[in-house]
């Protein structure tokens, strides 16, 4: 803990994140964790009022979905949560917390599977048994597709466009599913987050806890910025983005500061 004040004191900006940090960190107990490949992507509106949309994929998670909720809720955000079919098969009464927290649901596929083994139609069974499971549940399912790993293509945004959804990736990937440490996914999240971020964070598929606790540190700091922690609904609306490429597609080039190496990914 000591070495984690030593190092955020070089930054001011830091300083008001890693109280809050400190006090949050002490209540989680680390455990296991998995990674998932992952790539960024970068955003392209202009004049982009204050706003940030917070995403959370991979879950939900009945030990970190919870606590995400609750500093949402403190901290007058909201945020869009990539669900996987698989886990919401397991936990609907989770999904229904999220929509009465004010966030909302979107997909990212049942069984994770990666696009670039199933091919774009296979991508879209994927994603169709998840719209058939919110049906089933009754649960509100907002048009957003997230490919698990961030495997995109063209195909793959034709084909779920003509299924009525909206293929997202990210601007600001916290490598949050390689646990590099809540230093590294504040510092990342606070040094890279400007006016129409789209931050890619995870509350499930591991141990969360540093998600969590950095989750507590960033968000009352974005909210003294003046930022506005939004759904991609109201992110797109906000924006004025009429059509799916407006949304970020491209890779961005490679951050000068990497975590440390992941575990090897599962797929």
């Amino acid at each position: 803990m000591k070495a984690l004040v030593s190092h955020l004191a070089k930054d001011g900006r830091w300083l008001s994140a890693i109280a809050t940090a400190m006090v949050f960190g002490a209540l989680v107990t680390l455990s296991w964790s998995w990674a998932i490949g992952r790539r960024t992507a970068v955003h392209t509106a202009k004049a982009a009022p204050p706003l940030i949309a917070l995403t959370f994929d991979d879950g939900p998670s009945p030990r970190y979905t919870p606590e995400i909720l609750a500093l949402l809720t403190r901290y007058h955000a909201h945020a869009t949560f990539f669900v996987l079919g698989s886990e919401l098969a397991r936990f609907p009464n989770l999904a229904r917390d999220i929509v009465r927290q004010g966030s909302v649901l979107a997909n990212h596929g049942y069984n994770h599977v990666n696009l670039f083994r199933v091919g774009a139609q296979g991508a879209w069974r994927d994603a169709e048994r998840t719209q058939a499971l919110f049906a089933r549940e009754h649960l509100p399912l907002t048009p957003f597709y997230r490919p698990p790993f961030g495997n995109s293509s063209p195909q793959l945004v034709r084909t779920l466009n003509e299924h009525g959804y909206t293929v997202v990736l990210w601007s600001v990937d916290t490598r949050d599913w390689a646990m590099p440490g809540t230093t590294f996914i504040t510092r990342r999240v606070l040094s890279q987050s400007k006016p129409g971020a789209i931050i890619l964070m995870h509350d499930s598929g591991g141990n969360r806890s540093q998600t969590v606790q950095a989750l507590a540190a960033i968000l009352p700091v974005l909210e003294a910025e003046g930022y506005h922690l939004v759904t991609l609904p109201e992110y797109v609306a906000h924006l004025h983005i009429h059509t799916p490429t407006e949304l970020p597609l491209k890779p961005a080039p490679a951050s000068p500061t990497h975590p440390p190496a992941a575990p090897s990914a599962l797929t």
